[in-house]
């Protein structure tokens, strides 16, 4: 299952990206489903992000008390490796550049959006990510010592003639 939070000061807003979230076909996601967590509190979203991994962040751009880069700048500190997504009408190209740049944005969504290309955003942002926040959320496999880890490794040298010679590590 894919977590997926959301972040506007409006409520028409966010009931707009549940639809559209809700649209996507889970053949899309490899069989996985959509857990959609949705807050009009900046602050409120980050106190649930301190207890909640999740796969993908959306957050709107002008909001009041806590602005969506500085958002996702706290967001970045507790969950670093999640992609992030700023949905915005403001479409000041200088904030969008430093935001860009502040919180390495993944996407920079303008307001009105096209279902069709919101979804094809969240379907792309969390398909070649899938082991990025599992492993983040310490679901990864055991650590491997390095003898088990360059097992079978093939080691190309260059003779004194420039002929290039393969020697396995099984062999010695």
């Amino acid at each position: 299952m894919y977590r997926v939070l959301l972040v506007d000061d409006e409520p028409n807003i966010l009931n707009a990206l549940r639809r559209c979230l809700a649209s996507i076909d889970v053949g899309q996601l490899d069989g996985e489903a959509l857990k959609v967590e949705a807050f009009t509190s900046p602050e409120r979203a980050l106190e649930r992000s301190e207890e909640q991994e999740f796969d993908l962040v959306i957050s709107d751009y002008r909001m009041p008390g806590m602005d969506g880069v500085e958002f996702l700048s706290a967001m970045m500190e507790l969950q670093p490796v999640v992609p992030r997504v700023i949905c915005s009408g403001f479409a000041d190209r200088d904030a969008i550049i430093a935001a860009v740049n502040e919180v390495q944005l993944a996407r920079f969504i303008g307001k009105p959006w096209a279902d069709e290309d919101l979804a094809a955003a969240v379907v792309s942002l969390l398909q070649p990510g899938r082991a990025r926040p599992r492993a983040a959320r310490g679901a990864s496999r055991p650590p491997v010592s390095f003898e088990e880890a360059s097992a079978h490794v093939t080691l190309v040298e260059q003779d004194d003639d420039g002929a290039i010679v393969l020697r396995s590590d099984d062999a010695e």
